[in-house]
């Protein structure tokens, strides 16, 4: 009797282990990446100085806006009197997992940009490009989504 009360245990465990990992769902039209963690508009407001700290230029005016618009379009930008000036565009994937972000541009210019999250508003940025004018180190905030 004590065999066939263990082998029953046994048999609802291995059961109730099934069912767990079973649960995952696999929809189709659910994205392996989530683009939601950066989606929206970053603005730089310090960057890295060769001296190894941040200069704030948040009251500059010369702080450029990183745009992950959803599903995958990305937009740099800066704002000249009251207009945009493209710097960037292209497409944006996003690796929640390795928090990289990886811009493609049709001309080449590609990018990689790895985010150290503050809080999910507030972000350090480090941008590697194609050339050292494209790599650098800011910090941003998400001021829109």
């Amino acid at each position: 009797m004590g065999k066939q009360v263990k082998n029953c245990w046994i048999a609802l465990a291995l059961i109730f282990w099934q069912l767990l990992s079973g649960c995952s769902s696999s929809d189709d039209d659910t994205p392996d990446v989530a683009l939601s963690d950066i989606s929206g508009v970053w603005l730089e407001y310090a960057y890295l100085c060769s001296d190894g700290y941040f200069v704030d230029i948040s009251d500059t005016g010369d702080c450029i806006y990183f745009d992950f618009a959803r599903p995958n379009t990305f937009n740099q930008y800066t704002i000249n009197d009251g207009q945009k000036e493209m710097s960037m565009q292209g497409t944006w994937t996003f690796n929640p997992e390795t928090s990289m972000a990886s811009i493609k541009e049709p001309r080449g210019w590609d990018l990689e940009i790895s985010f150290t999250f503050k809080d999910a508003n507030d972000a350090t940025l480090y941008i590697k490009g194609k050339t050292d004018n494209q790599t650098r180190t800011i910090k941003a905030k998400r001021i829109s989504q």
